[in-house]
């Protein structure tokens, strides 16, 4: 296989990766997995260390250069150093990040470090122990929070993702920013997203302006370059950290976006908003040529939409769409 570059049909360079490893989650957020009715993937139905291999190898070829491991929680995976390991092998590849919910990490920061990971995505919705467990039916907030301080001692790079709940989450947005004073992170607040099946409601959404409305009331920020980052992100004033803004539902970012994703049991998706998909796990355990699986990672990206469909009329307006969210696949199978 030649060197090439991977072009969807609306011109957008694609060189991101996002590998979904797991649908498994040792949480349950209240937002997120459906207390019923979703059954895990069998073990055998997901790709293994060698077929994840191979897939990242060529799509290296094929233009990606930065790829995020994701779930599920995907240190639940009992291989996920090897993976780490593994996939940094890859030349092509220039940044490798994993994103997890912290409660698993401490364990394993220095096999990770040592296997080359460049950095954390720690996804914290609460620094409240309380209000911690009731979003995640965990009792896991200690753990998750020593994971954050231990993984800066390591020299991680870390983001932490917070989903603003209305109601729920809303009155800690203030604290989220002074950890990002206090410490070299970045805090990212994320609309509530339409990836969880009925767990999604639209009353709980508040919108980005909203959010920045309240950091820019306390603290003085000031922008710094997109670099192709869905955030928009901020240096804060006497801060050791920055904070992002993602506005996944009210502003959409689709005309930046240059990522596709493969999920656990083997399917490309074009974008984390479609159903569309195209299946390569019977292409690599087949033993199908590079050739073969390059033009099924093509076909994906051609199928990648202009944008998703909430922009129209978002739905935190009450848009005809507020219903659509239910056709979207579930974000613990193809990852965030």
């Amino acid at each position: 296989m030649k060197q090439e570059q991977l072009v969807d049909s609306y011109g957008r360079l694609i060189d991101y990766l996002r590998i979904s490893l797991t649908d498994l989650c040792n949480f349950r957020c209240v937002y997120c997995a459906p207390v019923e009715g979703t059954s895990p993937l069998p073990p055998l139905e997901c790709l293994t260390r060698d077929e994840i291999l191979r897939f990242v190898q060529i799509a290296g070829r094929m233009g990606i250069r930065r790829i995020r491991l994701t779930g599920g929680e995907p240190l639940l995976r009992k291989d996920i150093v090897d993976i780490v390991r593994a996939l940094k092998s890859v030349k092509s590849i220039k940044d490798l990040s994993l994103t997890t919910n912290g409660s698993r990490l401490k364990s394993f920061l220095k096999p990770l470090k040592d296997a080359g990971l460049d950095r954390f995505n720690i996804s914290l919705d609460s620094v409240n122990a309380l209000r911690f467990k009731e979003i995640t039916l965990s009792d896991a907030y200690k753990e998750v929070m020593d994971s954050v301080a231990i993984a800066l001692a390591y020299g991680f790079r870390v983001k932490l993702n917070m989903v603003v709940l209305k109601g729920l989450t809303q009155e800690e947005i203030v604290r989220f920013v002074q950890m990002a004073i206090d410490h070299p992170l970045e805090v990212r607040f994320l609309e509530f997203m339409p990836l969880c099946g009925t767990g999604w409601r639209p009353d709980l959404v508040i919108p980005i302006k909203t959010v920045r409305a309240i950091v820019n009331e306390n603290f003085t920020l000031s922008k710094l370059p997109r670099e192709g980052n869905v955030a928009e992100s901020f240096s804060i004033s006497n801060g050791q950290g920055r904070v992002g803004f993602i506005a996944s539902l009210t502003r959409s970012f689709c005309d930046q976006c240059s990522r596709i994703r493969l999920s656990a049991d083997g399917m490309i998706r074009p974008c984390l908003f479609s159903d569309q998909a195209v299946s390569v796990k019977t292409l690599l355990r087949e033993g199908a040529s590079d050739d073969a699986i390059a033009n099924e990672i093509r076909e994906a990206v051609g199928m990648k939409p202009r944008g998703n469909f909430f922009h129209e009329e978002p739905f935190c307006d009450g848009g005809k769409n507020v219903d659509q969210h239910q056709q979207t696949p579930l974000i613990r199978f193809i990852g965030g």
